[in-house]
């Protein structure tokens, strides 16, 4: 798992091209031979690097979300609105030169997107317009990744709640 994680920190802090078992075994204080006991070859470790992120930025998140008592969509736009999204933008920016990394990013927003309906609907929105709005959150948490800027607290609480206004909106008039 210490690979898996310096790996995690190293493509947050520098891209996937850190994601080499020299630089990464120097940062871990460990040898280069260590690197292949724990794994069969670098796509076995981009595998582990893959999956840990899943477990990060969307099973992690969702178990959260879901022990929270009170509003779950309100918690989950809080929470991805506040958050740094270094590794988020750095593994879409690795999806761009890597096919099975972009499959692995596919397959996390189609899980996004399920969990944002299931929201949206509990909340009281058409299922016929429930996924099309989770695109959009989506859209726009992604769009907040590209954004070097800092969020204070009281702008990520005034986006989530206009967001969360927008986004249970039915036929113009609030529920």
């Amino acid at each position: 798992m210490d690979w898996v994680n310096a790996g995690l920190r190293a493509l947050a802090r520098s891209g996937f091209t850190a994601l080499k078992a020299d630089v990464l075994a120097k940062s871990l204080g460990v040898s280069r031979g260590s690197f292949y006991w724990h794994f069969a070859d670098v796509g076995a470790f981009h595998a582990a690097v893959l999956q840990r992120w899943r477990e990060v930025a969307l099973e992690n998140i969702v178990a959260e979300i879901e022990g929270t008592p009170g509003d779950h969509l309100q918690a989950l736009l809080r929470r991805g609105f506040a958050a740094r999204l270094n590794l988020e933008s750095a593994v879409r920016a690795w999806a761009f030169a890597d096919q099975k990394v972009r499959a692995a990013v596919d397959s996390v927003d189609a899980e996004r997107v399920r969990y944002l309906k299931h929201l949206l609907v509990e909340a009281g929105v058409d299922p016929d317009i429930a996924e099309s709005r989770s695109w959009l959150i989506i859209w726009a948490y992604l769009g907040r990744s590209l954004s070097p800027r800092r969020t204070k607290e009281e702008e990520v609480q005034a986006i989530v709640d206009d967001l969360s206004r927008l986004m249970r909106l039915r036929g113009g008039k609030q529920p």
